[in-house]
């Protein structure tokens, strides 16, 4: 399967200029299997992804927010919780909320506006790291694996897409069989997501 976990919607971000149908269509024409949404603050009410879901079956639309922390920007995957959309979290505090309730924390785009990171990657870990993506340029992706090594952490390939336009060129394969929402973090957590960096062999 192929998933692109970092998408945008104009529905809930600003920044975003293609809508949620838009986003999926376009997801689904590239021949992705799923996509997680991840509006900045912002979650889909879970009735809103389940009728999306219903809609593009087979395709799955998974549960996703991005939140900055302490100036580094994070999507938090698998955790419908309302309390993530605040814009007052700091890392330790999202990390250990998170790690707590069973979600999915990766840090996004790395080194995209400063050269180095600006937390405790080392006491905090995040689960995975974006080593590629249209933000992320592909001179950093050597020091971007370094860091995954070092810290043991999964890598992850995604669009950032805020238009239809940056769909499709970036995603992760799964090599495990998934059959519902969960089936995506047990692979993601087993090591069984890989990146698809274009240009790598």
């Amino acid at each position: 399967m192929k998933i692109d976990f970092h998408i945008h919607t104009s529905e809930r971000s600003s920044c975003a200029k293609s809508d949620e149908s838009a986003q999926i269509e376009t997801a689904i024409r590239s021949g992705l299997d799923a996509i997680a949404i991840t509006d900045h603050y912002r979650l889909v009410p879970p009735d809103e992804l389940a009728l999306l879901n219903q809609r593009y079956s087979p395709f799955m639309i998974l549960t996703g927010i991005e939140i900055t922390a302490d100036h580094e920007d994070w999507l938090v995957l698998g955790l419908p919780d309302p309390t993530l959309e605040s814009m007052g979290w700091t890392y330790p505090d999202l990390h250990r909320y998170v790690r707590g309730h069973g979600g999915i924390l990766t840090l996004a785009h790395p080194y995209r506006y400063r050269p180095d990171i600006q937390v405790d990657l080392h006491r905090y870990p995040p689960d995975a790291i974006e080593v590629r993506s249209n933000n992320i340029r592909s001179e950093l992706v050597p020091s971007i694996r370094s860091l995954a090594q070092e810290l043991q952490i999964a890598m992850l390939c995604n669009s950032d897409a805020h238009v239809t336009a940056s769909i499709g060129k970036y995603y992760n394969i799964c090599d495990a069989p998934i059959e519902s929402e969960p089936d995506f973090w047990k692979a993601l957590k087993a090591g069984l997501m890989r990146p698809s960096i274009p240009g790598s062999s």
